[in-house]
């Protein structure tokens, strides 16, 4: 998706200088390198397959590592943060899981089974590292509110995180029954009318409301740093990603009046823009 092939690794050494300042500082402790490890066991699916490592690693590290940083500290601000991203992570591991054995995704599925065989172990090792790295600082703002009272910041936070979650919800929802009747057409009821991308409008609002959180709660430097990484990287991912199926998709339709008329109507991802 053009830039992000440089930005990915760009965000990850950050995320890895972080580390290794927290580890220095001693900002980073046991419920850190927790955090750490459950997001790389999630992320050994990569293992088996390459590409789920972006959709069920990410689901299932989102439930491990905020359920680890809510059982160390129990606390009303990251019962609330860190509960909507459990609940975040449970939601998107069940999408992912009807979406692999909806007939609209066969095609989809055996392009990227395909794609795995190709995948050598040591690329498979370095994006472990990495996703799993990713997956942590995405699931950070759920230790960096541990301390926070439930302020307006870390509230508004939290209404941002679950606007994002109906959303995205709701618009999944949405694609996967228009996929169900017609796998080949693009999707233009419900949000997809006014928006050609709600789904990834809700994954922005809520990656936003875990920043908002992070930067109301944080107490310093370092914190603000490791609770906005990895939010901030999956809004950039999600902008060029909805660029590139906006890309695909007149690619595939262009010649389609329906397609350009539906174009014309609807805004890539913000109502009116």
């Amino acid at each position: 998706m053009g830039p992000i092939r440089f930005i990915f690794p760009a965000f990850v050494l950050a995320m890895w200088v972080i580390c290794g300042l927290g580890i220095a500082s001693g900002q980073w402790t046991g419920i850190h390198w927790a955090m750490l490890g459950l997001a790389h066991l999630a992320c050994a699916i990569i293992f088996a397959n390459f590409v789920l490592v972006f959709s069920y690693g990410y689901g299932i590290s989102m439930v491990l590592v905020n359920g680890a940083v809510m059982a160390w500290r129990p606390a009303p601000a990251v019962l609330m943060i860190g509960g909507l991203g459990l609940l975040y992570g449970l939601r998107l591991t069940w999408f992912v899981y009807a979406r692999y054995r909806s007939r609209g995704y066969a095609t989809t599925r055996a392009r990227g089974e395909r794609a795995n065989s190709g995948v050598p172990l040591p690329l498979r090792l370095f994006m472990w590292v990495s996703c799993g790295s990713l997956m942590t600082f995405v699931a950070m703002p759920a230790w960096v509110v541990a301390d926070a009272p439930l302020g307006t910041g870390v509230l508004a936070g939290g209404a941002l995180m679950l606007a994002g979650l109906v959303l995205e919800s709701v618009a999944d929802a949405q694609k996967q029954s228009a996929k169900a009747v017609n796998p080949a057409t693009f999707v233009t009821a419900g949000l997809y009318a006014r928006l050609r991308h709600p789904n990834y409008l809700g994954e922005i609002i809520f990656q936003l409301g875990l920043i908002v959180a992070a930067v109301a709660a944080a107490t310093g430097g370092w914190a603000l740093a490791a609770g906005v990484a990895g939010p901030l990287y999956i809004v950039i991912l999600m902008y060029y990603a909805a660029r590139d199926q906006d890309h695909q998709q007149s690619q595939r339709y262009d010649t389609n009046p329906a397609y350009q008329s539906w174009r014309n109507q609807t805004s890539c991802l913000l109502p009116g823009l």
